[in-house]
């Protein structure tokens, strides 16, 4: 038996072992979506008047997680709809685009405004932003 297949017999009965009988090696990113999507149809069968007090009630931070993760999911809804039909990858390679440092995108975002004008951003600002 050859080194490679001994690997294949020792992963599929690890994976049997442990109940992970997957077809896929990237079996969980499948999984992440179904949870995303779950999770996603659940917030919207939500009473969209009580999110969102609960949202202007201090929790703005939810909305910003929620935005960054429209972008990741986007990007790569992006990356994999812009393969061609035969499978080969598009100018923009999964690995160039990896070396790009993950906090760069940030960098680029403009800075919150300094609504009131007392000389820094503040809690107050993002208030003052939201017409309260």
């Amino acid at each position: 038996m050859k080194q490679s297949e001994l690997r294949q017999l020792i992963k599929e009965e690890i994976q049997n072992a442990l109940g992970e009988n997957h077809s896929s090696n990237n079996y969980m990113f499948f999984e992440n979506l179904k949870t995303l999507k779950h999770a996603i149809d659940e917030m919207l069968a939500m009473d969209k008047a009580k999110v969102d007090q609960i949202l202007e009630d201090g929790h703005g931070w939810a909305v910003d997680h929620i935005a960054t993760s429209t972008d990741d999911v986007e990007e790569v809804y992006h990356f994999l709809t812009n393969q061609d039909e035969i499978g080969h990858k598009d100018t923009t390679s999964h690995k160039a685009m990896s070396m790009t440092p993950v906090n760069e995108k940030k960098k680029k975002k403009k800075p919150f405004p300094d609504l009131n004008n007392d000389g820094e951003v503040t809690y107050a600002d993002v208030l003052k932003g939201r017409g309260v």
